[in-house]
């Protein structure tokens, strides 16, 4: 598609993800290279898909804990901060995130060598008893007073952004989160019988049926 836009058998509105990057010219006015411009519209086209599936997580939950909606239609911010945040806590995204150690070092005890992989447990880390109370309980109200860290928290990944295993999208993720979330509130619709079971053995762990509704309206 990067290739056809910039050969003209492609037209593309000029304000599109796709025509910005097909067009984008670096300091010394030449285009970006192919391989690299078609990797900058997967990075648009990639999380705009994923967060759909937080967006479903979300309606699950609404649907899953009723009790819920009171504050969540009522529009308290500080709630929908919260109920997020848990969605994000509660519903495992991905089980975990693989890298490779870049340079040997010690830690608690083990040695981790340059070049092995290493796995961390996203779900393990946000369901960890020793950090979360009641973990496997649906509680918004827990990110009132419970301490956040950059490793305590990890739905997706952890440390600091700009220099550890983190999703650089994960600000843009929660707000698109909080839209769908002020969004869907204002509807009413209807749930038909589905399988909404989190089926574990797919990569996003999403309900077996997604999340299906039916005879939608503004409420």
């Amino acid at each position: 598609m990067i290739d056809d836009v910039r050969t003209g058998r492609l037209k593309a509105p000029e304000e599109s993800a796709l025509s910005v990057i097909a067009c984008h010219r670096e300091g010394n006015d030449s285009l970006l290279p192919l391989r690299v411009a078609a990797v900058e519209l997967l990075n648009v086209l990639r999380p705009t898909i994923a967060v759909s599936v937080f967006v479903a997580f979300a309606a699950h939950a609404m649907h899953e804990f009723p009790f819920c909606l009171g504050p969540l239609q009522a529009g308290y911010a500080r709630y929908l901060e919260w109920f997020v945040q848990e969605v994000r806590r509660y519903y495992p995204f991905f089980p975990a995130v693989a890298a490779r150690v870049r340079e040997t070092f010690e830690w608690q005890g083990l040695r981790f060598e340059r070049g092995r992989r290493v796995i961390l447990d996203l779900f393990g880390t946000d369901h960890d008893p020793a950090v979360w109370s009641d973990p496997e309980a649906f509680r918004p109200e827990r990110f009132g007073d419970q301490k956040v860290t950059p490793f305590n928290f990890i739905p997706q990944g952890g440390g600091d952004v700009r220099a550890h295993h983190r999703c650089p999208g994960e600000g843009v993720a929660v707000a698109v989160m909080k839209v769908s979330v002020n969004f869907l509130v204002r509807l009413r619709y209807q749930v038909p019988s589905q399988d909404l079971r989190i089926d574990f053995q797919r990569l996003p762990a999403i309900p077996r049926s997604g999340f299906v509704i039916a005879d939608v309206t503004p409420s």
